[in-house]
């Protein structure tokens, strides 16, 4: 496998291995192009290294694939950025039922580091902390004094987190496998030096390797020695307490049941409520907020937006652009203008 990935001498990282539906080994990693820009490839047991086709501009850099396979198909995620116009890296997620046939990537939220894997979110700060979202809590793992370049978990174990990072004092590397479950942690080492950037299946270690001058110069190696020392370099604790905010517009007293009387034959079927819309895109503005901030509300912001709509049927402008906001973030992912749909009803309730 890894033969025929640096058959062509490009320098490679990023590795992540897992297995497929069938049961077969799948790596994931990224390599550079002749422009040194890191693009994400995968190759699957004895076939040939494909691109992971992201759909990302060639000026883009790819980084930090993971990924997993259920009943329904792949579940893929990524980070990427760095275009010199936009150089905002983030955590983005593509779903299909096979890898050469995955959805549009979507951004989850602003991140160099990360991964979605189920119902859990991670992703790290750049200086020392790793902050985990699932339903079941979040939390915060810190390395105090490390600097952290990826974070991924085994696809075996999946509760065990892979943090790689440098200690500001002494410039030395480490990748950290952390146990979320028990909190037990140990550093890995891979042919007598720390491992870097690297990935663990079952009793199979793949890292990347050191080859040149510059620091990217790697390559991915199968480690040959694998050595693991206990450590005691994270803390967990519980993330700090968010303020509440009133960024959802206030909801007046609701019009509903004093409109149905006026509702004419030609008008829609569902008395509208303007006030109702209010609530219903406020509703949206919270739960799509707190989606990009990794909490599994996307469902619940679209029935909101659907309310809305119904809800806007009397003002044909105003139904229009909430309709259009919603299906724009249900195929696309695109957050609405919110401030356009503020002026809409602002519009509506002055001519009322």
């Amino acid at each position: 496998m890894l033969n025929r990935i640096h058959e062509d001498g490009i320098m490679t990282h990023m590795p992540f291995l897992t297995t497929g539906p069938d049961g077969e080994r799948v790596l994931f990693f990224c390599r550079a192009d002749e422009k040194r820009v890191w693009k994400a490839h995968y190759v699957t047991g004895d076939g040939p290294v494909m691109r992971l086709e992201t759909g990302m501009d060639d000026d883009v850099c790819e980084c930090s694939p993971t990924a997993w396979c259920d009943e329904t198909g792949w579940h893929v995620s990524f980070i990427a950025g760095g275009k010199p116009e936009d150089p905002l890296f983030h955590l983005f997620r593509m779903e299909g039922p096979m890898l050469d046939r995955l959805s549009a990537p979507v951004a989850m939220l602003a991140a160099r580091t990360g991964f979605v894997y189920r119902d859990r979110l991670v992703y790290g700060d750049p200086e020392d902390l790793v902050h985990v979202r699932e339903p079941a809590g979040d939390a915060v793992i810190e390395l105090p004094g490390a600097t952290l370049y990826r974070v991924a978990y085994r696809a075996d174990l999946s509760e065990r987190l892979l943090i790689t990072g440098q200690w500001t004092e002494g410039e030395e590397f480490f990748t950290l496998e952390y146990d979320f479950a028990t909190g037990r942690q140990h550093f890995i080492e891979c042919d007598g030096v720390p491992a870097y950037k690297c990935t663990v299946l079952g009793r199979t270690v793949i890292y990347a390797e050191r080859i040149g001058e510059n620091f990217e110069s790697r390559r991915l190696k199968e480690a040959e020695a694998v050595n693991v020392r206990p450590a005691s370099a994270a803390v967990r604790r519980q993330p700090e307490p968010v303020a509440a905010t009133n960024s959802a517009p206030v909801a007046k007293k609701c019009g509903c049941k004093t409109k149905s009387a006026a509702v004419q034959p030609t008008a829609p079927t569902r008395p509208s409520c303007l006030e109702c819309v209010e609530k219903h895109l406020g509703a949206a503005y919270v739960l799509l907020a707190e989606t990009a901030d990794g909490y599994a509300h996307r469902l619940r912001a679209i029935g909101h937006f659907h309310e809305a709509e119904d809800e806007s049927q009397e003002w044909p402008t105003l139904h229009t652009a909430i309709r259009a906001a919603r299906k724009a973030y249900q195929t696309e992912g695109t957050i609405p203008d919110w401030e356009a749909l503020g002026k809409l009803v602002q519009e509506v309730r002055d001519a009322r």
